[in-house]
């Protein structure tokens, strides 16, 4: 099986997606130790136009994926990946949303989930999506893994950036054929308590304003700090990987400022502190 990349649709409001997609391309061929094209790419995730209260990970603030960029990924045989990674799902806001489910369920288009009661809600009522597990189930061992391989729920399995570290762990896993690994970076990577996660999904339901980080707001430490690499162009050996039999990965915007790596640098303390006042 060749190499299959799911890239992130989180770009400018008025940049076509073919230009973002490039932006893709050419960093990950200047910056790191593999290349890819549009063949190579099975999905684009990110937000519609539509409100949807499912939506998760990032707050649902401005589209993401306008008509125009979905017509284009489809005409290159390239599925549209829905972000649904709320934290709170209810059964009146499953319900609500139907109808934009509806509106992209065909076979090639997936979803981003980060509860096993979603991905059962979908595969009912909505068997063209694929569905993948969030990184945001935060599976990191092998046990959490085999419970998510034995539901039956899931096409792909994502697991959080920092596991990318752990050699031993994505070596046991039986069932490499479903994971999926990120293959750069963003804050998240030495986050010690991703507490933006849980006020993301609450402000995509309406009932709260604001994010909440927990090194600007909570001043809790990063797990690590390496002010000597350049995070914004980081990425991991992908060969490596391979070489286990991985095939499946991710990446998140080549864009510092989306990356949010300032906060993954101890030097930037000071201005962070006074940034948060």
């Amino acid at each position: 099986m060749g190499r299959v990349i799911s890239c992130s649709a989180r770009k400018q409001w008025d940049v076509h997606i073919k230009a973002f997609l490039d932006s893709h391309i050419r960093h990950a061929e200047e910056h790191s130790n593999f290349s890819f094209g549009y063949d190579d790419i099975d999905s684009v995730f990110g937000q519609t136009e539509e409100h949807c209260p499912l939506y998760g990970g990032r707050p649902a603030e401005t589209p993401e994926m306008f008509e125009k960029d979905i017509e284009w990924i489809y005409d290159k045989g390239i599925g549209l990946k829905l972000t649904l990674q709320n934290k709170f799902i209810t059964d009146d806001k499953y319900k609500e949303s139907k109808p934009f489910l509806k509106e992209y369920h065909r076979k090639g288009n997936a979803v981003i989930t980060a509860t096993d009661k979603l991905a059962e809600y979908i595969r009912n009522d909505f068997p063209d999506y694929k569905i993948e597990a969030s990184c945001i189930q935060d599976i990191t061992d092998n046990e959490h893994y085999e419970k998510k391989v034995a539901t039956e729920l899931y096409d792909t399995i994502v697991l959080p950036i920092h596991s990318n570290d752990d050699l031993k762990f994505i070596e046991s896993i039986k069932r490499k054929d479903l994971l999926r690994l990120f293959m750069n970076i963003e804050c998240s990577y030495n986050c010690p308590s991703k507490v933006c996660y849980g006020t993301t999904s609450k402000i995509n339901r309406e009932e709260r304003k604001g994010m909440i980080c927990s090194l600007i707001h909570l001043g809790m430490e990063r797990t690590f700090y390496n002010d000597d690499i350049t995070w914004s162009e980081f990425y991991f050996d992908l060969p490596m990987y391979e070489k286990m039999g991985i095939s499946k990965f991710k990446l998140v915007p080549p864009k510092e400022d989306q990356q949010r790596t300032a906060l993954m640098y101890k030097r930037n303390h000071q201005w962070l502190a006074k940034s948060a006042k």
